[in-house]
């Protein structure tokens, strides 16, 4: 049988993947008026209209999607496995939240409203560089571009030495006239939930009085059997809630890598965006901040040299490091997850912790924080890291 022709499509950029990383790019590349005179298409396999993510950040500047926050807190605390509640000092920052349908569809429809932008679904089958150009090849399209930027993750092949977490977990949005929530007030981390699996808490952010968003999340190697993320939420609102009369209004459910890894970010011209590219942070799996300021230097770099690659991560070799030390503390089993953050954020205040997960402090800073846990297990996981590198 003769294999189908395909349709083949010359542009100046290609974006893989119409998800936060891609459509940040091109949406704030557009904004700003950068990438005015390029050809751009974007693919993906979906035309994004499921809010099939919420995602939460904490942060004290402005960014280009303050518009489509859904619900901001000014208070936040943490719940110990014994119940012990923890209010923590979050100085500048806000805890926020923006729902992934919410930001597709802004993203969509500014995006198809220019004329130099094309969005195709198809599925992605192979990503290439060719001598000074890329290929980008799919199942019904090749198209040919001077850069590629590329979101779409594939687990990499890992050395012996790597660990690598996965950050699963099921959020539901419950509704119940037994709830009265303090709106301004969320929940962090609460660890009143079973251990089992590995590093398990709670997310509980309130929407309104009578509206919770509850988020099971486990960091470990194996995901669980999709009735038990149920059970659990079930659980926790029966014994730590203890309301009874709830409904779901939507629920979603999702997998985050947590590895020392190391990705690359450029491979010719070939640049790697979100978590395939590093964006995701190794220690906790947030990814929404650190993709911002990732655009943002590629942007700068763009209006500086007309080409994307700038010199400095976001995340730093110092920060790669104590990722890897925390992953393989927690790994060793020796220093419990929920003790460890526990204990982090009883003994710092929560404003340095977030400084800190955003790759922010200083030597002398960082070094507060890690003295503020139990040294043992973290100086045996960081000679390990550091003699196996």
């Amino acid at each position: 049988m003769a294999s189908k022709i395909k349709t083949k499509i010359k542009c100046d950029i290609v974006i893989c993947g119409a998800g936060l990383s891609g459509l940040s790019l091109a949406y704030q590349a557009l904004k700003l008026g950068i990438w005015l005179n390029q050809n751009i298409i974007i693919v993906d396999q979906s035309s994004k209209t499921k809010d099939d993510r919420t995602w939460s950040f904490w942060k004290k500047e402005a960014t280009f999607f303050d518009q489509l926050i859904s619900k901001s807190w000014s208070s936040l605390s943490i719940y110990s496995q014994t119940g012990d509640r923890l209010s923590l000092n979050i100085g500048g920052y806000k805890y926020h939240s923006i729902r992934s349908i919410d930001f597709y569809n802004e993203c969509f429809d500014y995006l198809s409203a220019c004329k130099n932008v094309r969005f195709y679904f198809d599925e992605i089958i192979e990503v290439r560089q060719e001598h000074s150009n890329c290929s980008v090849r799919t199942l019904q399209y090749d198209f040919a571009c001077k850069y590629v930027f590329n979101s779409i993750y594939n687990k990499p092949s890992l050395q012996l030495n790597k660990q690598y977490f996965l950050q699963h977990f099921k959020g539901v949005l419950i509704e119940s006239p037994d709830l009265q929530l303090q709106t301004d007030l969320a929940t962090l981390m609460d660890f009143r939930t079973g251990q089992e699996h590995g590093t398990t808490f709670f997310y509980a952010l309130p929407f309104s009085k009578n509206q919770l968003f509850l988020e099971y999340t486990i960091f470990s190697k194996q995901l669980l059997k999709p009735g038990d993320y149920d059970l659990k939420i079930a659980t926790y609102i029966k014994d730590v809630l203890k309301i009874s009369n709830y409904k779901i209004i939507s629920d979603e459910f999702g997998v985050i890598p947590m590895t020392d890894h190391r990705f690359k970010r450029f491979e010719g011209n070939i640049v790697n965006i979100g978590t395939i590219g590093g964006d995701t942070r190794g220690a906790t799996g947030y990814t929404f901040s650190t993709v911002q300021k990732t655009v943002s230097r590629i942007l700068d770099q763009w209006k500086a040299d007309n080409n994307p690659f700038f010199k400095r991560e976001v995340i730093s070799s110092k920060h790669h490091l104590y990722d890897a030390t925390l992953l393989n503390v927690l790994n060793s089993g020796g220093y419990p997850g929920e003790k460890l953050f526990v204990d982090l954020f009883r003994s710092t205040e929560a404003k340095d912790v977030f400084a800190f997960l955003d790759a922010e402090t200083t030597i002398w800073e960082d070094l507060k924080i890690i003295k503020s846990l139990k040294p043992l297990p973290f100086v045996k996981a960081m000679v390990k890291v550091l003699t196996k590198h």
